[in-house]
């Protein structure tokens, strides 16, 4: 199987206790995971399935009344053994970090200057509210979160922090240059 992240946050979240796909969706959005990992409410249910297919977790089907049925699952022994690759798979083997907004600056010369400018702007002031959000939350929702929530979101604001400082000097550079 190809090391997925999508994998690594449904094993993860699953080794916590058994759940169908909607309670691992609800459970990620309440806890507001997708705010800071890339996962979304339809991967949630493909993953479940998929790895279900795949042997890595259990399902059980039930059915609550006039409910509709569902299949709850529950990660058994080949799952954690592939959750366990996977945390040594992503700890040790960084991959290319991609930024939409660098098809942006890869363009920027090919627009009047003036423009470059306006956009240039646009991307620092974005990015300062980026950061600003950042912090506001950081202060307002974190203060119970667990030590994943913190520390990735401690990581966003200072990247985001770095970038605001290239963003400026992006800006003054951009305006020297012929």
């Amino acid at each position: 199987m190809t090391p997925s992240t999508i994998d690594l946050i449904i094993l993860g979240t699953l080794l916590g206790k058994p759940m169908s796909a909607y309670d691992l969706a609800n459970h990620i959005e309440e806890n507001r995971v997708n705010l800071f990992l890339k996962i979304s409410t339809p991967a949630v249910y493909k993953n479940c399935k998929r790895l279900h297919e795949s042997g890595l977790l259990d399902g059980k089907i039930i059915k609550k009344g006039e409910h509709p049925e569902k299949t709850i699952y529950e990660i058994n022994q080949q799952g954690v053994d592939w959750f366990n690759a996977l945390m040594n798979y992503f700890s040790s083997n960084l991959t290319t970090y991609f930024l939409d907004m660098n098809a942006f600056i890869y363009n920027l010369e090919k627009t009047d200057k003036q423009s470059g400018i306006k956009m240039l702007l646009n991307l620092r002031d974005a990015l300062g509210f980026l950061k600003a959000w950042i912090i506001q939350h950081e202060k307002m929702d974190l203060k119970n979160a667990n030590f994943a929530a913190k520390t990735i979101v401690k990581q966003y604001r200072m990247t985001i922090s770095a970038l605001v400082i290239w963003a400026e000097e992006t800006v003054e550079e951009y305006k020297q240059f012929s």
